[in-house]
């Protein structure tokens, strides 16, 4: 995944591509993070949050749409308990819709070589 993918919430997320989009966050984090904490002190890492929630809120709504639900569906997070494990289910175990949906096309899909954009 291109980084310049990791700021717009536009276009749908495979579920292999999200999860080697967030452990690839959570290791770049955890990296920063100490080297922060270790040159800079501890208030130098909280630098490092807004970024880090932004890239999860970009993951998991784009991982959403292809689900096929919009991006409100994270407001589902808010039930206690059952949200979070819900979202959960849903963004990291559950396939994508297959084809194209209103977020755009299947990213496991091979564009037909002999059709003309």
């Amino acid at each position: 995944m291109r980084p310049s993918r990791l700021m717009t919430f536009r276009g749908r997320l495979s579920r292999g591509a999200f999860w080697l989009a967030g452990l690839a966050l959570w290791a770049g984090f955890a990296v920063l993070f100490v080297f922060l904490e270790s040159a800079l002190g501890r208030g130098a890492t909280l630098i490092l949050y807004p970024p880090l929630l932004w890239i999860i809120a970009v993951l998991c709504v784009r991982r959403l749409h292809d689900r096929g639900r919009s991006g409100a569906f994270l407001l589902v997070v808010l039930i206690p308990i059952v949200g979070a494990l819900w979202l959960l289910i849903e963004l990291a175990f559950r396939a994508g819709t297959p084809d194209e949906n209103p977020y755009g096309r299947d990213p496991l899909a091979r564009p037909d070589y002999l059709t003309v954009a």
